[in-house]
């Protein structure tokens, strides 16, 4: 073979090898660079996950001290709880929602008779109604950062009605026991866990 033929092979050799190696640098560090960005999303959900910021209801066993009802709260969401009157036999309507500082606010108390145990006048700032014929006490805004509630063994049928569910609390846990209410901050891997909305 010519020395000119072997000297052009030899350059097309290079310039093709070199080719070669642009092409495996280039791929290489498109590699790495999509690497990392799948690495960066894989970290920030698994962040988002784990980081509380999903506003929830929750219910404690206060026997057990384990959670028997967890619920994602939607901004201005209301819940109440109903239960039966032990002497009237009547039942009264508590209405809630959960402010900015995750304190279960009381916003409203609907019952039907006067007596033992219902109340019989409003503090400043309430308001009073009645319609169809049941007595309704508004603007209580009384808050607290949880509270306990013992279920009724016979009369009671404490309930809890959210998101167009009702959930008999006897269900979460044995009559005469006792359930905390609390609302908190949580993860979405919690609700997940935990089960969410318990969907009953």
């Amino acid at each position: 073979m010519q020395p000119d033929i072997i000297m052009k092979t030899e350059l097309q050799i290079n310039k093709i090898w070199g080719g070669i190696r642009y092409l495996l640098k280039f791929l290489v560090l498109k590699l790495k660079s999509r690497g990392l960005i799948v690495l960066l999303l894989l970290t920030f959900l698994i962040v988002y996950l784990l980081i509380p910021t999903q506003s929830a209801l929750m219910i404690i066993d206060g026997k057990k001290n384990e959670i028997v009802f967890l619920y994602a709260l939607n901004k201005d969401e209301r819940f109440s709880l109903q239960h039966i009157h032990s002497i009237h036999k009547t039942p009264i309507i508590e209405n809630f929602y959960v402010d900015d500082q995750q304190q279960i606010v009381l916003e409203e108390v609907i019952y039907e008779s006067y007596g033992v145990g219902t109340p019989s006048s409003v503090e400043p700032g309430q308001t009073f109604r009645q319609e169809d014929g049941k007595y309704i006490i508004g603007n209580i805004q009384r808050t607290f950062p949880f509270f306990d509630l013992s279920i009724g063994q016979v009369i009671a049928n404490h309930q809890l009605h959210i998101n167009d569910q009702t959930i008999p609390l006897s269900s979460l846990a044995t009559s005469g026991n006792w359930v905390r209410f609390q609302s908190k901050k949580v993860s979405l891997m919690t609700l997940w866990k935990e089960g969410a909305a318990y969907g009953r």
